[in-house]
């Protein structure tokens, strides 16, 4: 533990990261937050000596960048070393190091003002000049800093910034460091790095280097890399971000594994219940858990923070932590990594894959895109609204396994309202804001009378200064033609809806009754302008329609429409109608007309309800907004949105954009833990949709993904739907009553088409479930599926139909021979 004594005369305690801080100054303020072990660098270049393409000098403090390179590099497959020759340890090392040099194509410097008075640093320089295959890249210092005169004679920026001292620390011979200054100077290509542009240069030097190397491949990739930055963050820049700087620093902070950065101003350590004071708590470093109620804007403060620190990351990676999205979110993840997690579960005659356990496919996967995040290239991920501790589809804890353990450059920042924050996480707890920063939110730029200050504080008090109701409060005052008192008039005659609760609802609006009568008062007050027509009505439409939907990004069409059609009860030719024009919209303008719709989307997102994404045509809508239009809605929009979704499902042709929102419509459909599924489709529907959106959706999640637990699941819960559907069609409970010719009463009559799409939709399900089973060792419940199918498909198709006999095959030559040959089954 190191102390050092305080002017006050007392005992200040350093965090370990600050000890660490003062022992080698940063260079430069991008972040950097630590130093890398050079002995790691040595080993590498002792082995790779022979084959470097590339190597990367660092004599100064830019061991990050220097890392970030180096493995960028290896990725692409380009031999590389990176090694500060000032820190090797031994002769052999420095030898190695040097052979690296020799060997190299192209050698990287970077060049820091400490480089100026390190003599191997020099010595780079002047040994790639001479070879002409420098490139050097100036980090905290530019070129037209460096001229070796002004230095030496006490004059220029690096004099008055230093002193004269790397001049006086260097100690080698003038002649020598004037020829690498005044080369560093005149040097082509050659990057400089300010703050700010960190990810932006590392990505030139990567294409300067694919160009130098002939390397065609590198190109591409960078391209590509810089095409995905303005989608990587789900939302545009908060240009209204108020406050919370205080909560910005402590989080940069205690994802540096410190303390808190008001904690280390005052000398404050965390304690141990016991009272005693420790250097290390059993944390895991660089996550940090920001927690706090509903509405305290801790997305916001998530997205603020990687907003300003994007570019000391190669890519932010956003992770939707809801219960029933998060594992599948947090697979997805190794399509922004370029890792492949898929298993080939359909299995066909020939080579076949080794059996293994769901359990382990998955967790194989999950390792995958862990170690990939364990790499020196930083990334910034972003889980969040996490809802639980345990995964919802295996009970799994999350922190055991999905949160990525010993990441010396990636960084988690993990935003939930469980109050505790996570056992074994730095929790970061977010309250109210202060009165200032209250007032600043609900007022903007207005200037307000001292009444209308007292009828806002008042306002406050009545929402229980949840940020989220102050930020709707200053979106009303803005956009609407209201003043407060008149809000405040209207929210004491809105009621609450106390009735419409249930335990498990969001506290933010079950126990915050003010909260609830702001959002019924601001329905009210859109709803008796006389242009908008009925705006209060449409606007709640599309918060409930909202809610139905997955808490990805929605497609502004698919949403418009939902709500368009929960306006009132359809009939089939209708529905038939709305379904069938429906994959003709685009998603940036629906094809029909909409206007009502439309215009209240557009009021919602001026007042900040919803919220426009950085994915065209899409939209977001805040947790708390959604509860309210599922509690106050309709009923109907679920329909809606399982019809929007399945006719988005079928003109993606297999693609996976809307999946999530699919996940949303399965969940609607199938009963999972709920006693009874919310939409009821009629038969001939059911069956389209297991076709058209549940199989493939199940098999993109194993295939693409490896998400066993929840296609399983999905695949059981719907083949349990549709047998129920079946029953019921065929004991007459959706089937047309006629009434007989004789007189004798009401007679049932079968559709046989329905009753056929249906038993081969089951067929179909037991077959892939099968599949699964085969990959997974259960060759006899495999057996089972696939005789049960094949028994449906005799009856529906017929003995030589091509579906029976592909089934029939599937069993003779995959389950049956394995099943002969003795091979042990493993537990799925």
């Amino acid at each position: 533990m190191a102390a050092a004594a305080s002017s006050s005369g007392g005992v200040r305690i350093r965090d370990p990261e600050e000890v660490r801080r003062r022992r080698a100054a940063p260079w430069t303020s991008l972040g950097v937050d630590g130093a890398d072990g050079e002995e790691e660098a040595a080993a590498r270049a002792r082995t790779m000596a022979r084959e470097c393409d590339v190597y990367v000098g660092h004599g100064g403090d830019a061991w990050r960048m220097a890392a970030w390179l180096r493995a960028e590099l290896e990725l692409l497959g380009v031999p590389c070393v990176a090694a500060n020759r000032r820190r090797c340890g031994d002769a052999p090392a420095h030898a190695a190091a040097r052979g690296a040099m020799d060997a190299a194509v192209v050698g990287v410097v970077l060049v820091t003002p400490e480089t100026l008075r390190n003599p191997h640093a020099v010595e780079e320089v002047r040994a790639f000049l001479d070879r002409g295959a420098l490139v050097p890249v100036f980090v905290g210092v530019t070129r037209g800093d460096l001229v070796a005169d002004d230095v030496v004679a006490g004059r220029g920026d690096l004099w008055e910034k230093y002193g004269g001292h790397l001049w006086m620390v260097y100690d080698g011979p003038e002649e020598e460091w004037r020829e690498a200054v005044e080369g560093l100077a005149r040097a082509e290509p050659a990057v400089e790095v300010r703050v700010g542009d960190l990810r932006d240069r590392v990505l030139d030097v990567l294409e300067i280097l694919g160009a130098r190397l002939g390397r065609r491949a590198m190109a591409p990739a960078v391209r590509a890399w810089r095409a995905e930055a303005d989608l990587e963050i789900p939302f545009p820049w908060n240009t209204g971000f108020v406050g919370r700087e205080k909560e910005l620093l402590d989080l940069e902070s205690m994802l540096r594994g410190g303390a808190r950065a008001h904690d280390k101003a005052s000398g404050k350590r965390p304690m141990h219940p016991s009272g005693a004071v420790f250097d290390e708590w059993p944390f895991l470093d660089g996550v940090v858990c920001v927690s706090g109620a509903s509405g305290a804007g801790k997305t916001e403060l998530a997205l603020e923070f990687a907003h300003r620190h994007r570019h000391e990351y190669k890519k932010v990676l956003w992770v939707h932590g809801e219960a029933r999205y998060l594992r599948q979110s947090y697979l997805k993840l190794a399509d922004h990594l370029g890792i492949a997690v898929g298993d080939s579960f359909v299995q066909s005659t020939g080579r076949r894959a080794a059996a293994r356990s769901l359990h382990d496919i998955e967790g194989d996967a999950i390792a995958k895109i862990n170690k990939e995040l364990a790499r020196d290239i930083p990334y910034l991920v972003v889980i969040d609204n996490l809802e639980s501790e345990t995964d919802w589809w295996d009970r799994r804890a999350v922190v055991g396994e999905l949160l990525p353990r010993g990441c010396r450059r990636t960084r988690v920042i993990v935003t939930t309202r469980l109050a505790g924050g996570l056992p074994g996480v730095r929790t970061l707890a977010l309250g109210g804001l202060d009165a200032s920063n209250a007032m600043r939110l609900m007022t903007g730029a207005r200037a307000l009378r001292e009444d209308d200050a007292a009828v806002l504080r008042e306002i406050q008090e009545t929402v229980g200064g949840v940020p989220l109701g102050l930020a709707l409060v200053g979106a009303m005052l803005s956009e609407v033609a209201v003043g407060p008192a008149e809000l405040r008039a209207a929210m004491r005659r809105a009621p609450h809806r106390a009735p419409t609760w249930e335990a498990r609802d969001d506290a933010a609006l079950r126990d915050n009754p003010g909260l609830v009568r702001l959002l019924d008062a601001c329905l009210a007050l859109l709803g008796r302008e006389a242009e908008a027509g009925g705006l209060e009505e449409v606007a709640l439409r599309l918060l409930e329609a909202s809610s139905f939907f997955a808490p990805a990004p929605i497609p502004a069409a698919m949403l418009v429409d939902a709500a368009r059609a929960a306006a009132a009860v359809e009939t089939p030719w209708k529905r038939l109608k709305r379904t069938v024009r429906l994959p003709c919209a685009s998603s940036r303008a629906p094809s029909f007309a909409g206007g009502a719709e439309q215009a209240a989307l557009a009021t919602l997102l001026r007042l900040g309800v919803a919220r426009r994404s950085t994915r065209e045509g899409c939209v977001s809508v805040h947790g708390v907004f959604r509860l309210f239009g599922h509690k106050a809605g309709s009923g109907r929009a679920a329909r809606a949105v399982v019809d929007a979704v399945s006719a988005a499902a079928a003109a993606a042709q297999g693609r996976s954009a809307a999946d999530d929102h699919t996940w949303a419509a399965c969940l609607s459909v199938f009963r999972f833990d709920a006693a009874s599924a919310g939409v009821e489709l009629p038969a001939p529907e059911l069956a389209r949709f297991v076709t058209g959106s549940v199989l493939p959706l199940a098999s993109r999640c194993l295939a693409g993904h490896s998400a066993c637990a929840a296609a399983l699941e999905l695949l059981r819960e719907a083949t349990d739907g549709v047998f129920e559907a079946e029953e019921r069609y065929v004991g007459g409970g959706g089937a047309p009553r006629r009434s007989s010719s004789n007189g004798g009463g009401a007679y049932v009559e079968l559709d046989p088409k329905v009753y056929r799409e249906l038993a081969r939709a089951r067929a179909e399900l037991l077959v892939a479930r099968a599949r699964v089973m085969m990959r997974a060792g259960e060759r006899t419940v495999a057996e089972d599926h696939c005789q049960s199918a094949i028994d449906i498909l005799e009856v529906v198709c017929g003995d030589w139909h091509p579906a029976t006999l592909g089934v029939r095959e599937f069993l003779e030559q995959e389950v049956l021979v394995q099943t002969m040959n003795g091979v042990e089954p493993i537990t799925a």
